[in-house]
């Protein structure tokens, strides 16, 4: 019999166990940047995190699920049961943007104990999740980073869009624009924004996760440069993070959050010069595929892209709280 319920710190082994099981080969990154063959148990932190990110390892999975499931939070962590062990499991946030995203829920990982696919955990999961949406009043349930499109139409969602990660240089531009600090803080500051740029999963997941504390210290990441800037770029505002690549220093990854989702010319120009000034050569902009001609003619594609998966809900019920 299929159990889904909340999950709890004590269930960090099982879940750890679960993203384990889909890793095949165990990599090490040498100084020069190449992947060499290891073995897990002679992997640190830091090497297990480049796998496959916090969820490889346990001492940096607990604090990743523990700000998931804060009470300030707007994430839902699930795990499946199968005869009393867990043996799926699934994270998803709660989130506001302009349209076509609306108030969402964004399912950004769900996952099955290799050898125990095909026996409903998943789709469980996916139950127990679009009946948390319709309850938060969510106008749509969404996956927007979806792999496995056959799962996703199984139940009902269908795809909405194509983002791709575009190259371009770092440029001084004189574009008139202002420009000051900021640092990360409520999601108030961004509630019902869209992310133009840089939108892997969904705003609000991105913005919380750029916040203090948020992702581990690691040694390699120590001097990695990371700049949060302010703009206002003809009366409207921007807020604007750019964060090294770890594996390729001078390249960075773009993440810019805007009351509207589409992107001007005039603020990608600011973007690229505030990339410029802050000594980066070139820049990783990850976009919905309707935005690539305001990127200009000088950029290329490097291979990446998502399908974003959308499921419009029933119309919610007036007076909702926020979120």
């Amino acid at each position: 019999m299929i159990q889904v319920r909340p999950a709890l710190a004590s269930d960090v082994p099982a879940i750890v166990a679960i993203h384990r099981s889909d890793i095949v080969t165990w990599k090490r990154w040498d100084d020069d940047g190449q992947p060499r063959l290891a073995d897990y148990a002679d992997l640190e932190p830091y090497q297990r995190w480049l796998n496959g990110g916090p969820w490889m390892d346990e001492r940096t999975y607990a604090p990743y699920l523990a700000r998931l499931l804060a009470p300030d939070q707007a994430g839902l962590a699930l795990v499946a049961e199968l005869d009393d062990e867990v043996r799926a499991m699934a994270e998803a946030w709660l989130g506001v943007e302009p349209p076509p995203f609306g108030r969402n829920l964004n399912l950004s990982v769900i996952y099955t104990l290799r050898g125990h696919a095909g026996r409903g955990l998943g789709s469980a999961l996916m139950a127990a999740l679009e009946a948390r949406a319709s309850a938060a009043g969510c106008e749509n349930f969404m996956v927007s980073h979806a792999e496995a499109s056959g799962f996703y139409a199984k139940h009902s969602l269908e795809r909405l869009e194509t983002w791709r990660r575009a190259r371009l240089a770092a440029r001084a531009s004189h574009t008139q624009y202002t420009a000051q600090p900021f640092t990360p803080g409520d999601y108030a500051a961004i509630r019902g924004w869209a992310m133009p740029v840089g939108r892997y999963q969904s705003a609000r997941q991105e913005w919380e996760r750029i916040q203090t504390e948020a992702e581990p210290r690691f040694e390699a990441w120590r001097d990695l440069r990371q700049v949060n800037v302010r703009l206002e770029v003809r009366g409207v505002p921007a807020l604007l993070r750019l964060e090294e690549v770890p594996r390729e220093r001078g390249v960075a990854d773009v993440h810019l959050w805007a009351p509207s989702a589409s992107l001007s010319r005039q603020l990608l120009s600011a973007v690229r010069d505030q990339a410029s000034q802050a000594g980066f050569r070139e820049l990783m902009c990850f976009v919905a595929e309707a935005a690539l001609p305001q990127l200009g003619v000088d950029w290329h594609d490097d291979g990446y892209k998502q399908h974003v998966w959308l499921k419009e809900l029933p119309p919610p019920a007036a007076n909702l709280p926020p979120i």
